[in-house]
């Protein structure tokens, strides 16, 4: 089915509530209805298995306006199709829950509720996700009018730290993760040794990020935007170029797209390798960390020999890339990536047909191809479970209609899927790699680029390797966007591994998340401050506070 044909299907399902319509870009259909609407507009598409909840979007069109805008923003391949609804900014703005609906949109509600002050009627827990719990009450940071001032911490009650809470016995986890070094705060409910209920809620420093863009020009936001995550680096800043690179209706050079293709390949071996050491430490397997951790160290080297760097890659730039691939380059890809592949079919035989690692992931977090649409999985998480989705065969973007790969996916839906699936798309990209290496497009690497973006709004997708990665840039014709929001495929894959987590043993915990390679876009509620003479430590407020005084040049 083509993408004018599946907006086309959009159209016509969504008729019954369309108050107005608008085509913004080809592949893109938004449908402006009201509020009251919106359950029985998002049960319709999902009813009709039109494709999936992407990301939720809220907006605040400023004082003067006296209106926020929420965007639910569903995705079936190339196709968008955005649901649009206006609410009054003054008073308690509401909005129905589509939760019961689709369970996946959970998080986004919880998150519209706490940045932009949208109270979320029905949804199954209001409570916040990313603010800490000092933050002040009726104070939202994605409101055009917020001020830093406002964001002074405020006293509250202590949490419980869990125990016997009425009839519950809830065991709490974090935030100093089970399974990596990043923090993430879980709360278990168990019966014995058996899970019962399971909540979570994460940090604040990614939402941050996407207010700081409004403040920085476009050229700035690139290196902002390249530190939301120190293994998809990458990916940041080629979804966020494309986006800008769309608005400006800048044509970006074939051979820097097969360069970003290039890199965002190598970037999946660093990130899957990382992963594999990280599961397998979780499994008790600690010589397969080590194994699998010394060999990431070779496309590390190799990303520091292409780019400079072995983590922030500052390949991308608006228009292009900033290093060509040389002669002598080209001959270390070769040899690099054929000493990985041999390593990683290595590492598809251990994890498939080794007795003890099998006992730790055979059968465990079992999760359908109906579970997967239902909880709105993501990448190879969702992949393991026979779910066909992937930005780069579904809506392909860059070169990878030059270069493309094959989707790898598995039936049986459980951790050792998920690890099946991983090494052999590992496999795919070593040879997606080579054949890039060996038919580079010739020509410029970059092209000019505008210091201010035509006003409008558009939609980013790419494939990272956890899952999709979806932004949403709007510009004002200015140097700066005027809104950005970042979806990253963690914040959707949560919602299986919760739900997953029930009924497994509290023993399985730590592989159910490590499983689907989460991440916490780093955060932290404490910092030591080293000084000439001393080091101290500070609390998660007294940073905040510290922060707030610097920007006020009060330090």
């Amino acid at each position: 089915m083509t993408t004018e044909t599946l907006l086309q299907r959009a159209a016509e399902l969504l008729t019954p509530f369309a108050k107005d319509r608008a085509r913004p870009e080809s592949n893109r259909l938004d449908v402006a209805i009201s509020a009251n609407d919106l359950p029985a507009a998002a049960e319709t598409l999902s009813n009709a298995d039109w494709g999936y909840l992407s990301a939720i979007t809220g907006m605040d069109l400023a004082p003067e306006a006296d209106e926020l805008e929420a965007l639910y923003h569903f995705c079936d391949k190339a196709a968008v199709t955005t649901l649009r609804v206006r609410l009054p900014r003054a008073g308690r703005p509401e909005i129905p829950s589509i939760s019961p609906q689709i369970p996946a949109a959970a998080f986004f509600e919880r998150e519209l509720g706490e940045m932009l002050g949208v109270t979320v009627v029905g949804t199954p827990d209001p409570s916040r996700l990313f603010l800490p719990d000092d933050w002040p009450e009726g104070v939202y940071p994605l409101r055009r009018d917020f001020k830093q001032e406002q964001a002074a911490p405020v006293e509250t009650a202590n949490r419980p730290e869990g125990g016997r809470v009425g009839n519950k016995f809830i065991v709490p986890i974090g935030p100093q993760h089970p399974a990596l070094k990043e923090p993430g705060h879980f709360e278990f409910e168990v019966d014995g040794e058996i899970i019962t209920g399971a909540r979570m809620r994460l940090g604040y420093v990614h939402r941050g990020i996407e207010k700081a863009t409004e403040e920085r020009n476009w050229i700035q936001n690139l290196y902002l935007l390249e530190r939301v995550c120190g293994i998809c680096s990458h990916t940041h800043t080629s979804v966020y170029s494309q986006g800008v690179e769309k608005l400006a209706q800048v044509e970006t050079p074939p051979r820097a797209l097969a360069i970003r293709e290039l890199v965002a390949g190598l970037e999946r071996i660093h990130s899957h390798l990382l992963w594999l050491g990280v599961a397998a430490h979780e499994a008790g397997f600690d010589t397969l960390f080590m194994y699998s951790w010394r060999d990431r160290e070779t496309v590390m080297n190799l990303l520091e020999e292409l780019t400079g760097n072995r983590v922030n890659y500052s390949i991308c730039v608006l228009g292009g890339v900033k290093q060509d691939i040389l002669p002598e380059q080209a001959a270390s890809i070769h040899q690099a990536i054929g000493y990985l592949e041999e390593r990683i079919r290595y590492y598809l035989d251990v994890v498939s047909s080794d007795t003890f690692f099998l006992q730790r992931t055979r059968g465990i977090g079992t999760m359908t191809l109906d579970e997967a649409k239902r909880f709105g999985s993501l990448g190879p998480t969702a992949r393991a479970s026979g779910l066909r989705r992937d930005v780069r065969l579904d809506s392909p973007y860059g070169a990878y209609t030059r270069f493309p790969v094959s989707i790898v996916t598995d039936e049986r839906g459980d951790l050792e899927a998920r690890f099946a699936v991983r090494m052999k798309e590992l496999l795919v990209t070593c040879s997606t790699i080579r054949a890039i290496v060996d038919n580079l497009p010739a020509g410029e690497l970059t092209t000019r680029f505008p210091r201010k973006i035509p006003a409008g709004e558009t939609v980013s997708r790419v494939e990272a390797p956890r899952g999709e990665v979806f932004y949403f840039i709007k510009s004002g014709g200015g140097e700066s966007p005027t809104r950005l929001k970042i979806r990253t495929p963690s914040l959707c894959n949560w919602t299986s591994v919760l739900n997953k987590a029930v009924g497994h043993q509290l023993a399985d915990v730590p592989m159910l998340i490590a499983g689907m390679d989460p991440c916490f876009s780093c955060n932290d509620r404490m910092v030591t401050v080293r000084g000439k003479k001393d080091s101290r430590s500070m609390t998660w407020s007294e940073l905040r506070e510290y922060g707030i005084q610097k920007y006020q040049g009060r330090r």
